[in-house]
């Protein structure tokens, strides 16, 4: 009974024996050192490739160009009354010929014209009831609107990106009829 109880066993003994043997058999491989690792890859990555390598293009600018930036035109108005009636304030674009207003309220005294593309502008002031009445932001404005000074030419504006150009005052409510553009239709 004995013999075949080894016999039972001597598989297990020869499995064992043959492990053992293959784990001694197997050469150890040492561990990399990681930091030259890292000190040759990031040596590679940035190495120069050499002068008839040709050098690929940049990427190509696919994104969508932002909106040009406005300005914008803003001051005090006026008329020659006790009151301020309803008015329509226009900015004339010199350059394209572009029309931008704004109405505005009985009585109210100032005004502010958003949203314009730079650029050079005339602004006029008219009356909601009389389309040629109006006041311009001309020469007569930094005169003083005194006797003797009678230049009625519309001032040039400047509007900037981003900015506001302020005190422009369309007050010269004395040009002769037909001095300034036509008032604007909505």
């Amino acid at each position: 009974m004995k013999s075949k109880q080894w016999l039972l066993c001597l598989p297990l003994v020869l499995l064992a024996g043959v492990f053992c043997n293959l784990s001694a058999s197997t050469p150890t491989q040492p561990t990399p050192d990681i930091d030259q690792l890292v000190q040759e890859t990031m040596a590679a990555l940035t190495a120069q490739a050499p002068a008839d390598t040709p050098i690929p293009p940049p990427p190509t600018d696919t994104s969508v160009p932002l909106p040009p930036a406005t300005g914008s035109i803003s001051g005090f108005l006026s008329y020659p009354s006790e009151f301020i009636p309803p008015l329509r304030v226009a900015a004339f674009n010199v350059g394209t010929g572009e029309v931008f207003y704004i109405d505005t309220p009985i009585n109210q005294g100032g005004y502010q014209i958003e949203n314009l593309p730079p650029g050079t502008y005339h602004v006029v002031s008219y009356t909601m009831q009389d389309p040629y009445l109006a006041g311009g932001y001309s020469q007569m404005v930094p005169c003083g609107l005194q006797y003797g000074c009678d230049d009625h030419t519309l001032l040039d504006v400047i509007v900037v990106a981003g900015q506001d150009t302020p005190n422009i005052n369309p007050g010269d409510w004395y040009a002769p009829e037909g001095s300034f553009p036509p008032k604007p239709r909505p």
